[in-house]
């Protein structure tokens, strides 16, 4: 049963604030204190896929076939800019304009992705005050039956004091036009509504890991909820009270069993999202939009490997963990009647035996909703080399799934973003890294850690995601999101990228 809750909307000043400062705590996965999984009972042993091979760099010329077609690049576009870390890439197109985002920066491109300008965070809003400030975990949306990109940032949680544990996200709108017309400023964003720990109830409980989606009628959110047992939150937003600006009555769910896993298989106004109770076990949720109850069921798969610790691990050329990853869902759509759902896995076999995967891959559960959710296939997408890892997945209108991924590892390959078209056996990437990203650990007050020798103590990962979207209004292409780390002589350099893709033959030079 879903409860019911109210948020005023936010009486948003245009004139200028008061400017503030962006705090950086380097963010690692051992903070999220998700619960870790266990091996479930024995159903059967995984066959393996075919591999799919390193990704090849589209920007050397005419694309392979893959199993329907060459795929063609549309856009793609490297653009720096220091922030807050890990990045964890999203972002949307709507029309002319690119929305790109991080921990804690916004782009914006008004030529199609072709060239972007950076966005100051903290001239758009107002410093946090009553939490821990804002922190990041940005995602970015477009809703094309509102016209709208859609924002969500989340706050840090203090450690002490009578917010302990909690913490405040903003969902904030914009429209193209209005992005254009103000050059991407505070006046596009005078539709803003913050949602706090204390909106849902929640007491000493801090969201994070949150992803949007939309129905015909609603917006889907959903996040994580930290401090003590970790569980998973959802509710639904009446797109038409957020097109108008208006305060919100909602409905909204809070789940004991289930985390990760974006709500993004959406038809009409209904939902589908899933959790892992064991690696041979998941349990996917159904939802309706405006409706009061929420239903569920478990459904067996093959046994996948997986980590007891939540860390997945996988060896740069400089021998660094790049990956660090858990097993959250954190991959899915809907395509016909088909949901599909996909996740990191680790090296080895599921605890039963069978194929080894030499390499932390891609797991993908196919269900049938026509056959009550019955299982129709498990594949993956791995490479005998090399890691991949971090799936974002979308379905365009020719009822192809692209996918966003990360690659790297196996100490040959530094961890980068690549893209593709799930059955191809093919993902491709624009620009490779040359470094593991790293930062120094902090305390909670900011101190900079060392290990017992004096040496910093370091902090390696790749993130908690990237995206892909359709690239909006021709939605037989896709939008993706994701980044490069570079060397250089002041330290590290992030390249973030975005790229769109798709099978349509595209005219003489092709890339624009």
């Amino acid at each position: 049963m879903k409860s019911r809750a109210y948020v005023d909307a936010l009486e948003v000043s245009e004139r200028p604030h008061k400017a503030w400062r962006i705090q950086d705590k380097p963010h690692h996965e051992a903070d999220d204190e998700l619960p870790t999984l266990t091996y479930g009972p024995f159903v059967g042993r995984i066959e393996p896929s075919a591999h799919t091979p390193s990704p090849q760099q589209f920007m050397q010329g005419t694309t392979a076939p893959g199993a329907q077609g060459p795929v063609t690049f549309r856009t793609f576009t490297g653009s720096e800019r220091s922030g807050t870390w890990p990045p964890d890439c999203s972002g949307a197109r709507g029309g002319d304009v690119v929305l790109m985002s991080g921990n804690l920066w916004l782009k914006l491109s008004v030529d199609r992705g072709v060239t972007f300008t950076d966005l100051d965070f903290t001239k758009l809003f107002a410093a946090d005050t009553t939490y821990g400030g804002w922190a990041g975990d940005q995602v970015v949306i477009y809703v094309p039956s509102i016209d709208c990109f859609v924002l969500y940032v989340q706050s840090y949680a203090p450690k002490s004091g009578t917010r302990k544990n909690q913490n405040v996200v903003k969902l904030a709108l914009a429209s193209p036009a209005d992005l254009i017309k103000h050059k991407g400023g505070k006046a596009a964003w005078g539709r803003q509504w913050n949602f706090t720990s204390d909106t849902f109830g929640l007491g000493a409980t801090w969201l994070d890991f949150p992803d949007l989606s939309y129905g015909q009628n609603y917006l889907f959110v959903n996040t994580n909820l930290i401090a003590g047992t970790s569980r998973k939150l959802f509710w639904e937003l009446p797109l038409a009270d957020l097109a108008a600006g208006r305060s919100l009555s909602f409905l909204f769910a809070v789940l004991t069993d289930s985390v990760g896993s974006p709500i993004q298989n959406i038809s009409g106004d209904d939902s589908y999202f899933a959790g892992h109770i064991n690696n041979s076990t998941m349990r996917i949720f159904h939802s309706r939009g405006g409706d009061p109850n929420y239903d569920w069921r478990d459904r067996n798969l093959a046994n996948w490997p997986m980590t007891t610790d939540n860390d997945i691990v996988s060896a740069a050329p400089d021998w660094k963990d790049w990956v660090s990853e858990d097993h959250r869902i954190i991959g899915a759509t809907r395509r016909r009647n088909e949901l599909w759902f996909a996740w990191s896995a680790s090296t080895g076999d599921g605890g039963g035996g069978g194929f080894k995967f030499p390499h932390a891959h891609v797991q993908i559960a196919k269900f049938d909703l026509t056959q009550d959710y019955k299982l129709l296939e498990q594949t993956q997408v791995w490479n005998p080399d090399h890691a991949y890892c971090y799936p974002s997945l979308t379905t365009n209108a020719d009822d192809e799934v692209g996918i966003s991924l990360a690659w790297g590892g196996g100490g040959k390959y530094y961890g980068s973003h690549a893209v593709g078209i799930l059955g191809d056996f093919v993902v491709w990437y624009g620009e490779a890294s040359d470094e593991t990203s790293l930062r120094q650990a902090q305390d909670d007050d900011g101190n900079l850690l060392t290990n017992p020798d004096g040496t910093p103590l370091m902090y390696s990962r790749w993130g908690d995601y990237v995206h892909v979207r359709l690239a909006h209004p021709d939605r037989r292409f896709f939008s993706a999101f994701g980044y490069a780390v570079h060397k250089d002589p002041a330290g590290e350099r992030m390249q973030f990228l975005y790229v769109e893709f798709g099978r349509q033959a595209l005219p003489y030079p092709g890339l624009r």
